[in-house]
């Protein structure tokens, strides 16, 4: 089978200049299945909930063979926009029960008026249109152990804990570990107010914390009672998250039981951004080389992008893997983890690499 799609992939690439004869195909069976491409999953958008100002939540019925998720993970968002292409990754929000019972999937988007993707998706999109998702992506999910959890959240960081709330609470068969939700966001602004009381009501074991810093609430307040073997859940903002670490190492809190999920690589400084080196960066792309220059705070997909290089791209925070590319020679530093690569080829990510040494990249 392995040598039959190798042969498979082998002949659209030289007789039809595509990855696979399905995608060759692709602009036909277009023509019965609206928005079907090949490597993706088609999904109908059944109803658009708005939670807000800048807040929608998509409700989507993904086609029979999507593979089920497991709550706290997310998907690639792929939509038509302006003509073009563009993936954007989402947490579902929505219950492990109700994708397989149901066939719905919820999608929780926080827009941005000036966000290419987020920004124009509802004047491309209306109830009944198609998308594409991708299989569920990931590996923030609760760990099956009976230590009390702290769910901790800042702004959307909310949806995929509201995922893992009612997945845990929908299959409980008898008493369930401790809950607690710590939600930050500004006054009047939480999302899933109501869903969240009724979780609240009907569930002895979950306490919810609405907070709100402008209103004196702290992360130092709040995680007195947590101690060090519970297991602690974190998704928001990078420095967020970074606020959420330094406070659970002053309780000396175990961060192996620690996870987390952050909206944006932080990124990182020299100690004086004048000072940064400039280093020699050789791309090779569309048959020729260009030679540029970059320091080493700035990732290698916006270098490109301000010397014109067009490179691929969707999520632009190190999920999508669409800006992954070959480095022929040189060091890398993975901004979301700090590991430098090694100096020969490999694969990196444009999105979350800045360059170390100078450097080769073949796109």
């Amino acid at each position: 089978m392995n040598l039959l799609n190798r042969l498979t992939r082998t002949t659209a690439k030289v007789l039809f200049h595509t990855a696979s004869i399905k995608g060759y195909l692709e602009p036909l069976i277009q023509q019965f299945k609206p928005e079907w491409r090949d490597g993706y999953y088609r999904a109908k958008v059944v109803k658009i909930i708005h939670l807000g100002a800048n807040c929608i939540s998509l409700e989507l019925k993904p086609e029979r063979r999507w593979p089920s998720h497991t709550a706290g993970q997310h998907v690639l968002l792929t939509a038509q926009i302006n003509g073009r292409l563009m993936s954007r990754p989402f947490s579902i929000s929505s219950s492990e029960g109700q994708a397989n019972h149901e066939n719905r999937i919820r999608l929780t988007i926080k827009t941005s008026e000036n966000g290419a993707f987020t920004g124009q998706l509802l004047a491309f999109l209306g109830q009944g249109d198609f998308v594409n998702i991708s299989a569920p992506q990931g590996d923030f999910r609760v760990l099956p152990n009976k230590t009390p959890l702290f769910l901790v959240a800042a702004g959307s960081g909310i949806t995929p804990f509201m995922a893992m709330l009612h997945s845990v609470y929908e299959r409980q068969t008898g008493a369930v570990r401790p809950i607690h939700l710590l939600y930050f966001a500004k006054p009047n602004q939480h999302l899933f107010t109501d869903e969240l009381a009724t979780l609240s009501s009907q569930q002895p074991s979950f306490s919810l914390k609405l907070l709100a810093r402008s209103q004196g609430d702290s992360l130092s307040n709040v995680l007195k009672g947590c101690v060090s073997t519970d297991q602690v859940m974190i998704c928001g903002p990078a420095d967020f998250k970074h606020q959420v670490d330094n406070e659970l190492d002053q309780l000396n809190h175990n961060p192996l039981y620690r996870q987390a999920e952050f909206y944006q690589p932080p990124l990182i400084q020299t100690e004086n951004e004048n000072d940064s080196p400039r280093l020699a960066i050789t791309v090779n792309y569309a048959g020729k080389q260009q030679q540029l220059h970059t320091d080493n705070n700035s990732a290698l997909l916006n270098t490109l992008e301000q010397q014109g290089i067009q490179a691929n791209f969707g999520c632009r925070i190190g999920v999508c893997h669409q800006c992954q590319c070959v480095k022929k020679s040189g060091v890398v530093k993975n901004i979301k983890t700090g590991q430098l690569s090694q100096n020969g080829q490999q694969l990196i990510q444009l999105c979350i690499s800045q360059a170390v040494t100078p450097l080769e990249l073949e796109l």
